[in-house]
């Protein structure tokens, strides 16, 4: 799903646990390389680059978050390109992407129940990456309001609540908003995120607010795809007292 030349949404059905799960990925395309935000499941590494154009590298990766389903083909990616993958995130969630502080969400026992599931070497690789027997994964942190040079700017907005260092992405030239999980869709209706795997349900509808002053044509929910409706009538309908 192309949302300009050099920037498109990609589907990606697999397997999570005991559930299917459907991801909406972004790549964007600079050069040589692609800039992917979000990188999948924990075993999707093979999938996910079946979705890269021939001929492009991945060179940066922009982590909206630190859960499971957004981080969990890094350990493969930095493999790539030993040395040379840029990470971008938020300082909120930096520690556990660094595997300097436990993921937020990620029990012991869950985890190892979504690991289990994998070839021992992809086990080994994931608790490696994410533990303090390795250096930092994050070479690029963020705090928000930063406008990233891709695709000509891409502006970093903060959405704390889903997790600390939650952030959203807008690209004024295509006047898209990647809302990662701040929002996803439901059977074709834009929500705000899910409560069940939001801690601080308030303060993420809260985040919601920061959407208000753009100008959007086009949602991407990394759970659920494409919204081209009213968004602001959507916040006010979604966070009315604000």
């Amino acid at each position: 799903m192309n949302i300009t030349d050099t920037m498109e949404v990609i589907e990606i059905k697999s397997k999570y646990g005991e559930h299917e799960m459907v991801i909406y990925p972004v790549v964007i395309y600079e050069g040589e390389q692609a800039v992917l935000i979000d990188t999948g499941i924990p075993g999707g590494y093979d999938t996910l680059m079946q979705h890269i154009r021939p001929g492009f590298s991945v060179g940066s990766v922009i982590l909206t978050h630190q859960d499971l389903d957004h981080i969990g083909t890094l350990p493969q990616l930095l493999e790539a390109a030993p040395g040379k993958l840029n990470v971008y995130a938020h300082t909120g969630d930096q520690p556990a992407i660094d595997g300097r502080a436990p993921i937020l969400k990620a029990s012991p026992e869950r985890l190892n129940g979504i690991l289990s599931t994998l070839p021992q070497p992809e086990q080994d690789a994931f608790r490696s990456v994410f533990s303090t027997e390795t250096p930092g994964n994050v070479t690029h942190t963020l705090h928000g309001g930063e406008m990233l040079p891709f695709a000509g700017g891409l502006q970093v907005i903060h959405t704390p609540g889903h997790t600390p260092g939650h952030i959203s992405l807008y690209h004024p030239a295509s006047k898209t908003l990647i809302t990662a999980d701040a929002m996803v869709i439901n059977e074709g209706q834009l929500m705000g995120p899910v409560p069940q795997f939001t801690p601080n349900m308030d303060q993420a509808l809260q985040s919601l607010n920061a959407f208000r002053e753009l100008d959007v044509d086009t949602v991407v929910c990394y759970h659920g795809g494409l919204f081209r409706g009213d968004l602001q009538q959507r916040l006010d309908e979604l966070v009315p007292s604000l």
